[in-house]
């Protein structure tokens, strides 16, 4: 993509994420107004519904501002010493939401004990997980999910693991491309925009870390990447 348009990109998505933090902010505020209590109280309340729709679509808005930090390199890490294990209460508590509001879904978790400190972004840092994991939540219907974190010599080694649908092999070097997707029904509800990997894959390289995957069609999918100690 050319520089104009990254550019124009990045000054679209931020408005439109100002814009829709505005609205939610004022929505939020309808809930202290003691004059539409009865409003918000009852079944079916159409303030609720307005708050709930306004959700998806800020965090549609959030994703598509993080892409456009990528490809202008506008995302900058606050570097700092980070526990390990204290990041992960954080994305476990996400993690187990996202597995609720899924199918049949169970979540493990393979983590090593003691691992050490990295310097690192935590909140990047868990956010690239999550969106590993959401990802993985999105195309398995039932089984397993496995958040695996293991100590390496050089690299602390971080995996989300699915039983999921697998990758097609024919469609395997579309997963970390912006804007590209492996289902071929246009009209199916998980689609995205297809930037959550390639938003993993930048925050991963700041880090001086690395991406990749295995998959195989009908047999799930593993997604890593490495953080250097």
């Amino acid at each position: 993509m050319s520089e104009k348009y990254n550019q124009f990109l990045y000054r679209m998505s931020s408005k439109m994420r100002q814009d829709l933090s505005f609205a939610q902010s004022k929505v939020r505020d309808l809930y202290s107004i003691e004059e539409l209590e009865d409003y918000i109280d009852i079944e079916d309340s159409p303030i609720n519904h307005i708050y709930a729709a306004l959700s998806p679509v800020i965090e549609d808005a959030n994703l598509l501002y993080d892409y456009a930090l990528t490809v202008n390199d506008k995302m900058e890490l606050n570097l700092e010493e980070v526990d390990i294990s204290a990041m992960l209460d954080g994305v476990l508590t996400v993690a187990d939401q996202m597995i609720e509001n899924g199918f049949s879904l169970t979540l493990e978790e393979e983590i090593d004990k003691n691992l050490p400190n990295i310097e690192a972004d935590a909140e990047r840092l868990s956010q690239a997980l999550l969106l590993y994991i959401h990802n993985a939540v999105k195309f398995t219907e039932n089984g397993t999910i496995t958040l695996r974190i293991k100590k390496e010599p050089n690299n602390i080694l971080f995996e989300v693991r699915d039983t999921g649908i697998g990758i097609p092999e024919e469609k395997q070097e579309l997963v970390f491309e912006a804007f590209e997707t492996i289902l071929d029904d246009k009209s199916d509800t998980r689609l995205g925009f297809g930037l959550g990997l390639k938003i993993v894959e930048h925050i991963i390289n700041l880090h001086d870390g690395e991406t990749w995957f295995e998959s195989k069609e009908g047999s799930g999918s593993s997604f890593f990447f490495t953080i250097p100690i």
